[in-house]
């Protein structure tokens, strides 16, 4: 499941690209590709590129005089036959590249830690951001961010979705939940293995406890990447950038990054960099230690986000043997708590109100408490509707560069599982389409114009819900619009 995908999923891409086409001629190494972000206005690129300064320095003191005795290859997504990462992420319209590199590396170091794959925590980007210091225009850097990590600590998703990538401004702080400190998970320390000027063995060294944060200058080019060994070729450079640093391979002399524009964006979100690349990936990063606990406790069922109705059994997943006495806590939306279960009871839902709920696992012989989950419980038919409306001073009959709509929504009960915005074209073909797995009453979506072409459209919004293995949908009324960006 992606996270973190609040109208972010990018869609159909229409409109020819010479750039990718001229790239793969230019070099043997590596394809290039259009991409959704390749596509976008130069204003909006810079948005993605939130690291407030230029990195400067390059990965270039090798030790030659030194065997290493260091694999040649090592990458999270597949090490001992594990991925020990989480889902790539989408930092959407918002320079909050710092936050998702951090979170990233949070999330792979913590079960990395634990030696449970499926812990699989989820740490919230928008609470690091908005309490820590970043800025949607402005952006952030690691050693906010990572002081953030060891000061305060980073609370889970449920406690504080992430909003502004769809939005486009910054979230306020206190938008988190009230028991957010509690909530916080904080790393003991953070190391620097290189600091623009350190040696390609000391990343590497460091790679083999977990991946890293790091940073780069980004060029137009590496925007079209898809595969292979990325090196610079041409284009200007667009800015300064962080990503998670997740591998590396010693026979093609090449970083594995893991980067925060989804997983249509590259190899499934992830890129190859040359050692030898301008764009300096490794010569600055950022390690941290994560404390490691001889218990761990998960909440499996209900997942993340899941809907349930009727006869549901509550499960919890342990390391500790001695956590026979392991208890699930069932909180309502405001964190008020309505029951304690012991692991493996199943009950009744339609006894309980249809909404938002959270849950957590506890044992007091084994020390130890899972993080905070949400779910929904549903137990009657959706009745759902959906409108949109366009802000203020927007002109259907001539849309250009950035679109904002207005979307309000209704749901008994339960919110939407799901809302998918397409725009259709003369023909009826879908030309652009984003979709969002977390909706709420009313909310903001904002898009570029610029990937598709001009022309006529019609925009169109659809709310859906599955209920007892059937998918209930509403429409909201279609617009006709007219797409003219200057030449």
């Amino acid at each position: 499941m992606i996270r973190y995908s609040s109208l972010l999923l990018v869609g159909l891409l229409t409109s020819s690209f010479t750039l990718a086409a001229s790239l793969n001629t230019a070099h043997p190494k590596w394809i290039a590709k259009e991409s959704w972000v390749s596509k976008l206005p130069p204003q909006a690129k810079k948005r993605l590129l939130g690291l407030s300064y230029i990195p400067k320095g390059h990965l270039d003191f090798e030790s030659a005089n030194l065997k290493s005795d260091l694999p040649a290859v090592v990458d999270w997504r597949n090490k001992n036959g594990v991925n020990w990462l989480g889902p790539v992420m989408n930092q959407g319209d918002c320079g909050s590249c710092v936050a998702f590199s951090t979170i990233a590396t949070l999330e792979a170091r913590t079960t990395i830690a634990s030696g449970v794959p499926w812990l699989r925590p989820s740490f919230s980007p928008q609470q690091i951001f908005s309490c820590g210091g970043g800025s949607c225009s402005s952006g952030w850097t690691p050693d906010g961010s990572t002081a953030f990590l060891q000061n305060t600590g980073a609370t889970d998703e449920a406690c504080m979705p992430y909003l502004s990538g769809s939005t486009g401004t910054n979230t306020s702080c206190s938008a988190k939940c009230g028991d957010a400190n509690q909530r916080a998970t904080r790393i003991v320390s953070t190391t620097s293995p290189s600091t623009g000027d350190g040696n390609i063995e000391a990343v590497k060294a460091a790679l083999q406890n977990g991946p890293l944060i790091t940073t780069m200058t980004v060029y137009d080019d590496f925007l079209t990447y898809s595969s292979g060994v990325y090196t610079h070729t041409t284009g200007d450079m667009g800015g300064g950038h962080a990503i998670s640093l997740v591998g590396y391979d010693s026979n093609q002399r090449a970083w594995l990054i893991r980067n925060s524009w989804g997983p249509e964006w590259g190899d499934q979100g992830f890129a190859w960099v040359s050692w030898d690349d301008i764009s300096g990936v490794g010569a600055e990063t950022w390690a941290m230690e994560v404390a490691s606990n001889s218990n761990y406790l998960t909440v499996s069922a209900p997942a993340d986000k899941e809907y349930i109705s009727g006869q549901y059994t509550f499960v919890a997943k342990n390391t500790a043997k001695a956590a026979a006495d392991t208890k699930i806590h069932l909180k309502d939306d405001d964190g008020n708590e309505l029951a304690v279960y012991p692991n493996g009871t199943a009950i009744d839902t339609t006894k309980l109100p249809e909404g938002r709920y959270q849950v957590f696992a506890e044992s007091a012989s084994a020390a130890a408490q899972s993080q905070v989950r949400e779910f929904y419980i549903q137990n009657n038919t959706p009745k759902m509707s959906i409108e949109f409306a366009g802000v203020s001073g927007m002109s259907f009959s001539k849309l250009h560069d950035r679109a904002v709509f207005v979307i309000n929504t209704s749901s008994a009960g339960v919110p939407m599982q799901h809302m998918l915005f397409q725009l259709i074209d003369s023909n009826g073909k879908v030309a652009f389409a984003k979709s969002n797995n977390y909706v709420l009453p009313r909310v903001k979506m904002g898009w570029w114009t610029t990937e598709v072409p001009n022309g006529d459209y019609t925009v169109q919004y659809t709310g859906s819900t599955i209920y007892q293995g059937k998918t209930y949908t509403v429409s909201a009324d279609p617009v006709p619009v007219t797409i003219y960006n200057k030449p």
